[in-house]
């Protein structure tokens, strides 16, 4: 996301490979303390190494973070690094200064980036190419270093500035068959340390549920619940926000309030209860970009579109309050009533920070039984800890083929192998079940309904889906099948009730398409025969297969993930590095790291995303769409004893 701070922050200028330095217009007759600075040099000590793949070149850079990919444009290296300045900093400057610069001639043209949805990649699609790069004479990217700003808490749960720095060692002429390579960089990073005093607060809670007025007695037993554990809770409802708060619709008007809560009561957690008011039919949008009428809890529709996507149901909205300039960041930067608009057409795009401050997520029940099934299933899960729960310390991965074999294995598989190794480094006494289509021709079980069913039976802490989706099913290829014909059987709806696990429910991440589309109802899936606007392919779809699984009786999970959207992947390379899968790997990388409490794993998976990586629509799509269904403050293994 490109920020426009023209006073608060000077622009990075790079020329010819040389960093000018910035410069403050800023005049004061105070005396101001000196800047703050840091400095870090960055060396690629070896030339570029080329390989050959489908008839295009593939670079690498020793030292280089990760790459850069943008759909039919060239895959290139780049070293990104971010710094955390106390929020509120000033005068932020960036110098950056490109050191020995080469030059290579190529006999063949940079691959392209195939970044396409889960359910439309193919293992062997065809590379397209922009024609804005390779019919252009221009260096690609033009400039050496650029940067980023953005405002969020930290994976300590501070709240700071982030400065991303991004470096491109490769510059591409696709035109003329060059490149330029950087053998390093020297980066300066200035800023004025904010002078505020501490913050002092009206009130003091760690979490706040919103939800309709008619839902506050049923909810009150959670509410004690968590005040009882050391969790300062308190509820609002959605009438009384409508009332005291502004905005331009229904969804800004509960942000503000949230803003107010977040300046005023210190919170950490917002818990969204209410979706839907009817299972058989409802109009779920109001506007392009929002619904309410139908909803009991508004929702924000954010318009980035992708295939079949128009807009996509984003509660990271909420929890997203401020820009870097510390302005209340609405995600309309321009004012025309389409959010986070990115390539929408008709409309502007708009200047949007995706950190969060508060972590959010919803349940998206849709009448008082629903209420009160779920705050039962909290509180069991969480009145006993790890010890009481043997179960809790099986991790089950379900995966197959999904686009294409990586470190010797199906890319599904992998997936789920490094969410365990992940999540051992917390319970180191965890097992691993493997539901894997590799053991097809073996007595293991494969991811098929009856095997899936039977072991989500036997309870697990986490279980980890990753291959393809619809909004009411799961599914992946076997190891050695094509895409779309060769489907191990997966998992859907109409078979949920053969899973019988009681109360051994385990967080379950779902990588696939649509999974956690929230805004289906019956009789809109009857209608949507292509599956093309609520993904339902003509089924009756009370509700979509991640929040499924949370509100299903006897059994289920106790909270899940899902994308509201399609599951973006690419055409190769390592899938936990790019766009969804990336999300799903940090979910389980940051448990890894001691995370103890759901929607903060969510929240700070996110944060290593846009840390590590340069933003682009794809990018932004993948992180607004994913979804999370449960208590945003649940403790992993709830509380022990």
């Amino acid at each position: 996301m490109e920020k426009l701070l023209p006073i608060l922050v000077m622009g990075l200028l790079v020329l010819s490979g040389l960093g000018a330095a910035a410069f403050d217009t800023t005049i004061s007759l105070q005396q101001t303390p000196p800047l703050t600075t840091t400095s870090t040099s960055i060396l690629f000590p070896n030339q570029p190494t080329l390989s050959e793949k489908d008839g295009f070149i593939e670079i690498q850079v020793d030292g280089a973070t990760t790459q850069w990919l943008e759909p039919n444009r060239p895959v290139l290296p780049i070293y990104v690094k971010t710094y955390e300045i106390p929020y509120g900093s000033s005068d932020i400057q960036v110098i950056s200064h490109t050191k020995d610069i080469g030059t290579m001639t190529l006999t063949k043209e940079i691959i392209p980036a195939r970044i396409a949805a889960l359910s439309k990649l193919q293992e062997h699609t065809a590379y397209e190419k922009d024609p804005a790069v390779y019919e252009n004479p221009a260096f690609y990217p033009a400039t050496w270093c650029t940067y980023d700003l953005g405002a969020g808490r930290n994976k300590n749960d501070v709240q700071v500035t982030f400065v991303k720095i991004v470096c491109y060692p490769i510059r591409y002429a696709p035109m003329y068959n060059q490149i330029e390579y950087a053998g390093g960089f020297d980066i300066v990073l200035k800023y004025q340390e904010p002078h505020t005093p501490p913050m002092t607060y009206e009130e003091d809670y760690d979490m706040v549920i919103i939800a309709p007025s008619a839902f506050e007695s049923n909810l009150q037993k959670l509410i004690d619940f968590k005040n009882d554990k050391g969790l300062t809770t308190t509820f609002k409802s959605v009438e009384s926000i409508l009332n005291e708060y502004t905005g331009y619709d229904q969804p800004e008007q509960v942000k503000k309030f949230i803003q107010y809560a977040y300046d005023t009561w210190n919170i950490t957690y917002v818990l969204l209860v209410g979706g839907l008011k009817n299972h058989i039919y409802a109009k779920d949008k109001d506007t392009r970009s929002a619904g309410w009428k139908a909803w009991y809890v508004p929702v924000r529709y954010v318009v980035m579109p992708h295939a079949d996507d128009e807009a996509c149901l984003s509660d990271l909205y909420y929890g997203c309050l401020y820009n870097a300039t510390g302005v209340f960041d609405s995600w309309d930067s321009n004012g025309d009533g389409v959010y986070a608009a990115w390539n929408a057409p008709g409309a502007l795009k708009d200047d949007f920070d995706l950190y969060p401050e508060v972590y959010v997520s919803r349940l998206p029940v849709r009448n008082k039984w629903e209420v009160n099934h779920i705050v039962q299933k909290i509180i069991k899960y969480e009145s006993t800890g790890p010890d009481d729960k043997p179960w809790y310390k099986t991790f089950v991965g379900v995966g197959g083929k999904t686009f294409y074999w990586w470190a010797g294995k199906p890319d599904g598989e992998y997936l789920c192998d490094l969410a365990y190794n992940y999540t051992k480094l917390a319970i180191p006494d965890l097992s691993q079940v493997q539901v894997y289509s590799t053991n097809r021709n073996s007595s293991g079980l494969v991811p098929n309904t009856k095997d899936i069913s039977s072991i989500f039976s036997k309870g697990a802490g986490f279980i980890d889906f990753e291959g393809h989706g619809y909004a009411l099913g799961w599914n992946t290829i076997w190891f050695d099948g094509e895409y779309p014909d060769d489907w191990t059987g997966g998992i859907g709806l109409n078979a949920f009730w053969r899973i019988q696990n009681g109360a051994k429910q385990p967080v379950v991440v779902v990588g696939g398409c649509h999974n956690g589309l929230y805004n289906v109802s019956a009789l809109s899936g009857m209608k949507d025969k292509n599956g093309t606007s609520y993904f339902c392919h003509g089924l009756p779809g009370i509700v979509c297969f991640s929040w499924g699984l949370v509100i299903k009786p006897f059994g289920g999970a106790i909270a899940s993930t899902g994308c509201t959207g399609y599951g973006i992947g690419s055409g190769g390379g390592d899938p936990s590095t790019i766009l969804s899968a990336e999300l799903e790997s940090n979910f389980f990388y940051w448990i890894g790291q001691g995370t103890t409490h759901l929607a903060q794993a969510h929240s700070k998976s996110i944060e290593k995303y846009l840390n590590e990586n340069v933003i682009a629509q794809t990018d932004a799509y993948c992180i607004t769409h994913w979804a999370l269904f449960g208590d945003p403050s649940l403790v992993f293994g709830g509380y022990s004893s």
